[in-house]
């Protein structure tokens, strides 16, 4: 009898824990179809987005003016295509603007500024309106953060030198987390917290990204275009204007750089915030605290 009473509960556990496995395994598909048709639902509205986007004008979501005078700050020569190339190529074809270039490193070699000197010419920006600085000061180096002091004076000369109305340039994360990236931001904040730009003058920063969205290109659209103040989209086509250009930096144009520039939504969408006094002195207070 204990034997019998035995096997019908073995026979109980094993029934039910079947049952308990079946269910799982039906909520596991169910959960899995139900994540399946949201993500074909999200590719096809990116899709319907960037065809829509196609046929607009772009203009009411760009950098309001647009400013006569453009300077675009950057740390290294390949820093103008492999991140703002969306932007160049809107500026250049509206031709209301004059971009100025102002690259703080020559990349460690005469090379890599002849290099830079050709990329902005596949582009459509005059040589002349490219300057170079070369401080032993101001390392080309990942781990190096740059003088605050330094870089804010030098953006300084160069908004007054060329009575610059807009200048463009890395947000403090600096795309890729690069120091040189990022102290061009704190450089051009300094400026701004110690109200020195002056009234004809504003600042913008390119938005930088997670890992995740910073390689889905079309399928970061709707998150680009709900969070951001201005954007410049280009097409897939207009995109390849963006990548030969790129190839003009022969030195760097390496396996990887490839990959960057097939997968990045950089070369596709470029994505801007304006910055302020008050918006600075409430993030930097938050950073502090």
């Amino acid at each position: 009898m204990s034997s019998l009473i035995n096997l019908i509960n073995l026979d109980t556990a094993s029934h039910y824990i079947n049952e308990v496995i079946l269910y799982w395994w039906w909520y596991i598909i169910e959960i899995s179809w139900q994540l399946l048709i949201a993500f074909v639902a999200y590719i096809c509205t990116c899709v319907f987005l960037y065809f829509v986007l196609k046929q607009v004008n772009h203009k009411a979501w760009q950098i309001p003016g647009p400013p006569n005078r453009i300077l675009l700050l950057i740390a290294h020569p390949d820093d103008e295509v492999m991140f703002f190339g969306p932007l160049i190529y809107w500026l250049v074809r509206m031709k209301a603007s004059q971009i100025y270039i102002l690259c703080f490193t020559n990349g460690g070699n005469k090379e890599r500024k002849e290099e830079l000197w050709e990329c902005a010419k596949k582009l459509g920006i005059s040589e002349a309106n490219i300057t170079i600085l070369m401080y032993t000061e101001l390392p080309d180096d990942a781990r190096v953060q740059w003088s605050e002091t330094l870089v804010a004076d030098n953006i300084l000369h160069y908004i007054e030198l060329y009575k610059i109305n807009a200048v463009i340039t890395f947000d403090k994360y600096g795309v890729s987390k690069h120091k040189n990236h990022i102290s061009l931001f704190y450089g051009m904040a300094s400026l701004c917290m110690d109200r020195k730009v002056p009234a004809y003058c504003k600042l913008y920063v390119l938005e930088s990204v997670n890992i995740l969205r910073k390689y889905t290109q079309i399928l970061d659209l709707p998150i680009s275009l709900l969070s951001a103040s201005y954007w410049y989209m280009v097409t897939y086509d207009q995109r390849q204007y963006i990548k030969k250009a790129m190839k003009e930096h022969k030195s760097q144009y390496v396996w990887f750089r490839k990959l960057y520039m097939i997968f990045s939504r950089y070369t596709l969408i470029n994505t801007f915030q304006e910055v302020n006094f008050l918006d600075l002195e409430l993030d930097l207070q938050f950073e502090e605290d």
